[in-house]
């Protein structure tokens, strides 16, 4: 296989060739760094009957917390790009970073940690080190998520966006059927522990056939606030604006919702890549915003007052 990203200028990848490759090449990079790295979601989730199969926009690899900046910069060297972050992605999506390249169509999320697991990101990253599983791609062996630890990320990925995204709703559907032997739900139960996802679980484990409670740590976890905020909240625009808040000192507060109501040039072409960019392109897009705004406030307000006092169910 390639041993850098490059590519020819005239060879177009289809996106299911670029991820394949794609996957590939940053597992490469990561051994040769000696890095450990795991490619979570993908092809990996369908042949271990998960989902059905399909073609991502995106190749996914978490990495062992410590060498995340490395395995970064590793890549940036290697001629891909940080995808450009508006102002309150870059106060509230803090587990990873995207990077781009000309030439493909696929991008690479690479995380320090997966959302939902309120365990030590470290003590998260061995649990599932030790559920990594072999999967060949490009003809090179690498490293991906289990069946066990599969189910987990995937429950954890489709309720995050399953009240705004029908596919995240029918996937979550689809791992709900899904037929777990004995052996397979008391894993479940033991690593859901373990990593600290049985709280943020809660409505998904359960119709697995899985019943363990969560720890006394899980539950104390500011964290599980957030989670269960965001998960009723649908992950709207509006909820990341009062995430930054709430997590922002006083004197930020003000410059935050300034730029809520008025976003940057920079803002608005980063987040609507299709915004015509001029003086009335962007007033019609700040106020397309407002309607946005207006629509998912609600919803985002009446999360953080649900879950505004108590962690715990």
């Amino acid at each position: 296989m390639p041993t850098d990203a490059s590519t020819d200028a005239t060879v177009l990848l289809r996106l299911d060739e670029a991820d394949e490759l794609a996957a590939a090449w940053v597992t490469a990079l990561a051994e040769r760094r000696g890095i450990r790295a795991l490619l979570i979601k993908g092809p990996a989730l369908h042949l271990h009957g998960l989902r059905e199969e399909r073609v991502s926009a995106d190749v996914d690899v978490l990495v062992e917390p410590a060498r995340f900046d490395e395995l970064c910069e590793a890549i940036a060297e290697s001629g891909w790009t940080k995808r450009p972050s508006g102002f309150v992605g870059e106060l509230t999506t803090l587990h990873s970073d995207t990077y781009l390249r000309d030439g493909w169509p696929c991008d690479l999320d690479v995380h320090s940690f997966f959302p939902g697991f309120l365990a030590d990101p470290a003590d998260v990253f061995e649990a599932l080190w030790r559920h990594r599983w072999a999967l060949p791609l490009a003809h090179h062996d690498c490293l991906a998520l289990d069946r066990i630890a599969g189910a987990l990320v995937l429950g954890l990925h489709s309720l995050r966006g399953a009240t705004i995204q029908p596919r995240h709703l029918d996937e979550l559907e689809q791992l709900l059927r899904t037929p777990f032997t004995d052996a397979e739900r008391a894993d479940l139960g033991s690593l859901a522990r373990e990593t600290g996802c049985v709280a943020t679980l809660e409505t998904v484990l359960p119709r697995l056939g899985v019943f363990v409670e969560p720890s006394a740590v899980e539950l104390a976890s500011p964290d599980l606030r957030d989670w269960r905020e965001r998960v009723s909240a649908g992950s709207h625009g509006t909820y990341f604006w009062l995430l930054a808040l709430r997590k922002s000192p006083w004197r930020a507060r003000p410059r935050i919702l300034w730029r809520a109501v008025w976003p940057t040039r920079r803002d608005l072409l980063v987040a609507r890549p299709e915004t015509v960019d001029t003086f009335r392109g962007r007033t019609r897009a700040r106020l397309a915003r407002w309607g946005r705004g207006i629509r998912s406030g609600p919803a985002g307000a009446r999360a953080v007052w649900t879950h505004r006092r108590r962690v715990s169910p």
